[in-house]
């Protein structure tokens, strides 16, 4: 086979495995609240219920020189809005479809390596201080008691907040720095409230690279009319 075939050949392959473009403005939101709303029963599913017991990773002088920190919870607790905000701001539809895409199948990845292998943090080590105000308290408390200490490496945390924030290297480049520093504090703050190791922050990172590369770089998409009528040729 020649050179010219074999290419044509990929081309081929690549418009038939093209992932359907179903976004559009009428579902983007119902769309958004419906993956994030699967990622969190998957993660928690993981992260309560194990086939394994847990096991912890060794900490690098990195994770015993890193200060615990409990008011950074509200950094760590920012995923939430932060998700929020890149998928509102992300006005570009076909982006926005490679960001469910890539935010969920994330999601599965990570989930399905929590569940043959689960790793766990020693909270105990660092119990919450009396001296802590009340809010910082009680916000602490109750990502504890819904957050379990496993499913640690890789981070989520760190690779949804890092794939988030690469989404705007495809669209609206000036607010990529916004959301990258933003998303960088949240993955400090992994060390810093003691829910991660440095590896489970460098592991999160390097996947949400992959991930962005794969769905955002690599993977073909075709709009879903186009793929209906292909199917009636």
């Amino acid at each position: 086979m020649s050179l010219s075939e074999n290419t044509l050949t990929l081309k081929s392959f690549r418009r038939l495995t093209a992932l359907p473009l179903f976004l559009t403005q009428e579902n983007k939101y119902v769309s958004g609240l419906a993956m994030f709303t699967i990622a969190t029963i998957l993660y928690l599913t993981a992260n309560h219920f194990h086939f394994f017991p847990p096991q912890m990773l060794p900490m690098t002088w990195v994770d015993q020189a890193v200060p615990f920190i409990p008011q950074t919870v509200w950094i760590y607790t920012s995923e939430y809005i932060f998700f929020g905000a890149v998928y509102i701001t992300c006005k570009d539809l076909v982006n926005a479809n490679k960001y469910l895409y890539s935010f969920l199948l994330l999601q599965v990845f990570s989930v399905s390596i929590f569940w043959i292998w689960p790793t766990i943090y020693p909270r105990e080590l660092f119990p919450l201080p009396a001296t802590m105000d009340h809010l910082s308290f009680m916000a602490f408390t109750a990502l504890r008691e819904t957050d379990t200490p496993a499913s640690c490496c890789p981070s989520l945390h760190v690779s949804s907040v890092y794939l988030s924030s690469f989404i705007f290297l495809d669209d609206q480049r000036k607010k990529f720095p916004f959301f990258f520093i933003w998303a960088t504090l949240i993955a400090l703050s992994t060390l810093t409230t003691k829910q991660h190791y440095l590896v489970d922050v460098i592991s999160g990172l390097l996947l949400a690279v992959v991930f962005y590369y794969g769905f955002h770089r690599w993977i073909p998409y075709r709009p879903v009319d186009e793929l209906i009528a292909s199917d009636y040729k």
